[in-house]
């Protein structure tokens, strides 16, 4: 049976699509997505090598297949991110590779590479919803939390992970924040929520405008969204696989 998903639009500011690259040997599920803000934004990733912050405007984002460890995995994330530089006109350190997917399979960049002009010719059209390419065939949802006032709203996706792959949630937010402060956020609200074995990219791009959000609204409201993702509290979790209901 196929996935229906539902009518998640990215938010102001963020234009997204999703393609396959054949890196993962199938012509039907799609693995690849972009994610572009019209402007310099936060980008923190939270990964199973740990959590980093950096400014930039474009992540790619595979599902399917790990990057390889060690400096050939930087090689590769080099080689991808040069690519995606010169299709789109940016700076090569604009731009984050995040692959999320089965360890030691072999990575072919060059089909990463090669699927970048379907990415950027998608990005106006909307056609394939970002959901398909973070879906691991298993439970994927949407949602919306409201910071409050003019600080700007949190959207979310969240998919479940695998056997062999973790899952993925992805977070972009018009709020005013920056990479430190997402970070000390996503800290704290996954020392309270049962998040093992998932992948988390968090996008901001200030595109609410004035008024900045503070530490705790902040990190109550990723924490509300992950609840209505179906996230778990850390002392509910027990009985629960995988961190989602």
């Amino acid at each position: 049976m196929s996935q229906v998903y539902d009518n998640f639009g990215v938010p102001q500011g963020f234009q997204a699509a999703g393609t396959y690259s054949g890196l993962c040997s199938s012509r039907v599920k799609l693995d690849v997505a972009m994610i572009v803000s019209r402007r310099d934004c936060s980008i923190v990733t939270d990964t199973a090598q740990g959590m980093t912050a950096r400014s930039g405007k474009i992540l790619v984002l595979h599902n399917g297949t790990a990057l390889p460890e060690g400096m050939r995995g930087l090689e590769i994330s080099k080689e991808v991110c040069q690519a995606v530089s010169t299709c789109v006109g940016e700076a090569p350190d604009s731009v984050a590779l995040v692959a999320n997917g089965v360890k030691g399979q072999y990575f072919r960049p060059s089909l990463l590479i090669h699927s970048l002009n379907n990415l950027t010719a998608g990005l106006d059209t909307d056609t394939q919803p970002l959901e398909a390419v973070l879906d691991n065939y298993g439970d994927v949802s949407s949602q919306t939390v409201s910071l409050g006032g003019d600080c700007g709203s949190l959207q979310g996706i969240a998919a479940d992970g695998t056997d062999d792959s973790a899952g993925l949630c992805v977070i972009m937010t018009d709020a005013v924040v920056d990479g430190t402060m997402i970070e000390k956020a996503l800290i704290q609200v996954k020392a309270d929520m049962d998040t093992e074995h998932f992948t988390f990219i968090v996008m901001a791009n200030g595109g609410a405008g004035a008024q900045p959000v503070g530490h705790d609204a902040l990190a109550g409201g990723i924490e509300a969204l992950l609840v209505k993702l179906g996230f778990q509290h850390a002392l509910k979790a027990c009985s629960q696989i995988g961190g989602r209901q």
